[in-house]
């Protein structure tokens, strides 16, 4: 085999044009595509309807007493301590009244729905699927509310939103909070202001709005170059296994494989050999393209080893995959009269895989269904893993698209071997 093996690389080797377009081409597009198009990573399924889990750890009532100790406590004088008691009855801070206000208002009502779960269940049902997303009110909100705005200490209070996914939905949710607690931050400080000086008292406490804040938590935001950096490459990766396969359209032609055959040569080895140097070919380009994109638009700063290696394992399943459907479409070259068909009939196939399975377009913007089946697809599968792995989903709940990878190769490689003609079949 390993004449084979050497043969085959020297073949794509000396083929200077594939080799340029293979390693310079994803780098291009995706210099064109991320600028170009970066809204259609952060965009999603256009349905904004969505099922929102909301936990509130939050203890208001024990919030507003902590807060009233505290004040007792304090250097303040009785008459400062007596108008922040009342300032702080007439200010409604209530976190979890203000959500499901705007929740159950006529406009968001349609779109969103929420449940109110605790913290165990609503993260079960966020992994399951289930919801969206988890909003989840802390256990002091409203104490640290008050003392940023009435006594200007601590950092204020802070909302989480928890999602599994960065999706339109997500920042739409995101962005309601947001406005949410900015028009709570503004009429927090101009009641406080006005009620800090309406009794002529000398109290002059910060004015400053509480400072709620709100964070995503659980996810990494993806960015239209990483995507198309990945998305590209592998489409570019998958045409290596055409290229490999149109390689032995000449080798049929001039009777070179045929020689081979009266040389006692076997015909499983030629096969082997062209699978293992389109694998080693797929991933070497693979890895300089990454790398190269990596230091041209600094795609993963900052990350581990850990990271890489976990880029590694996908890259390799990937590239076997690959390397499978070039025996399949070598074998298809031998089976058929005219190769070229063979090789028209696969550049067809990769086309439909590279549409489906989000190496052109983004998947979502398909329609659901073909959205499902786009996942199902080796380069689909390969680049949803590469996504999640990207967002910082464990390596451990990523084993059935390596599994699945995995077999993928197995079935296609099997196919390959069984086409492939045998002694006496050319």
């Amino acid at each position: 085999m390993g004449i084979y093996f050497k043969k085959d690389i020297l073949l794509f080797w000396r083929d200077r044009k594939e080799v340029l377009v293979a390693l310079l081409l994803p780098i291009a597009l995706t210099l064109i595509l991320g600028f170009a198009l970066p809204g259609w990573v952060n965009n999603s399924n256009p349905s904004l309807e969505m099922k929102v889990a909301l936990v509130n750890q939050n203890r208001h009532t024990e919030g507003v007493a902590r807060f009233h100790e505290q004040l007792k406590g304090s250097l303040l004088s009785p008459d400062e301590q007596d108008g922040l008691v009342e300032e702080t009855a007439m200010l409604d801070l209530d976190p979890e009244a203000m959500l499901m206000g705007m929740f159950r208002s006529e406009d968001v009502s349609r779109y969103i729905e929420v449940l109110q779960l605790d913290h165990e269940t609503a993260y079960t049902k966020l992994k399951a699927g289930e919801v969206t997303a988890v909003i989840t009110i802390p256990e002091t909100y409203t104490l640290d509310s008050l003392n940023k705005l009435l006594l200007n200490e601590g950092d204020g209070a802070a909302l989480l939103l928890t999602a599994e996914e960065d999706t339109t939905k997500v920042s739409v949710l995101q962005n309601m909070l947001n406005g949410l607690l900015s028009t709570v931050n503004y009429q927090a400080a101009l009641s406080h202001a006005a009620g800090s000086g309406s009794d002529g008292s000398t109290w002059s406490a910060p004015r400053t709005p509480v400072g709620g804040l709100e964070r995503i938590e659980g996810v990494r935001m993806i960015t239209s170059f990483q995507y198309f950096a990945f998305a590209i490459t592998i489409f570019v990766t998958l045409s290596i296994s055409i290229t490999m396969a149109s390689k032995s359209i000449t080798e049929k032609r001039e009777k070179v494989f045929t020689r081979l055959l009266y040389s006692g040569a076997r015909p499983m080895q030629f096969q082997l050999g062209k699978m293992a140097s389109t694998f080693c070919i797929a991933l070497l380009q693979m890895l300089v393209v990454i790398l190269l994109s990596h230091v041209l638009f600094q795609l993963f700063p900052g990350r581990p080893l850990s990271f890489w290696l976990g880029l590694g394992i996908f890259m390799v399943l990937l590239c076997a995959v690959v390397a499978a459907f070039a025996g399949l479409f070598t074998a298809m070259v031998f089976r058929m009269k005219d190769g070229d068909v063979a090789v028209g009939i696969s550049f067809i196939a990769l086309i439909l895989l590279g549409v489906i399975g989000g190496s052109m377009v983004p998947m979502y913007i398909l329609p659901d269904w073909l959205m499902e089946v786009g996942r199902l697809t080796p380069n689909g599968l390969a680049l949803t893993s590469l996504i999640q792995w990207i967002q910082g989903t464990p390596l451990q709940e990523l084993w059935l698209p390596m599994l699945s990878l995995g077999i993928y190769t197995v079935i296609i490689m099997a196919a390959g071997l069984w086409m492939f003609p045998k002694k006496g079949g050319i």
